[in-house]
């Protein structure tokens, strides 16, 4: 016995692939299932194709939910900001070819 030492199990969460541990896991189909209050949720992780169906209750399925759309929100600043990059650089080629005169009226008929 390991006297001073304290196991604690964390519960992980349905975004989390129970093969690879990654944090994508999407559901691709769900459905309600009895107990009252329980869902089927079917789920696939993209990083090593690991599929899978479960029954859950509904604090599973909010706790879910609240990932996803955690991760929603981080994917749309995420591509915020690379669109602003790409318009940037573009503005900057832009300029910098209008400044080496490589653009004419003739480029834009």
């Amino acid at each position: 016995m390991n006297a001073g030492r304290t196991q604690v199990k964390t519960k992980v969460g349905l975004h989390v692939c129970p093969r690879c541990r990654s944090g994508l896991v999407q559901p691709t189909r769900w459905e309600q299932a009895e107990p009252h209050g329980s869902w089927k949720l079917w789920r696939r992780c993209p990083d090593c194709e690991w599929d899978g169906a479960s029954v859950h209750g509904d604090g599973e399925i909010n706790d879910y939910d609240e990932q996803l759309d955690f991760g929603t929100r981080e994917l749309a600043c995420e591509l915020k900001m690379l669109e602003r990059a790409n318009m940037k650089q573009a503005a900057e080629i832009f300029v910098a070819a209008l400044a080496a005169d490589l653009i004419g009226p003739d480029d834009f008929v």
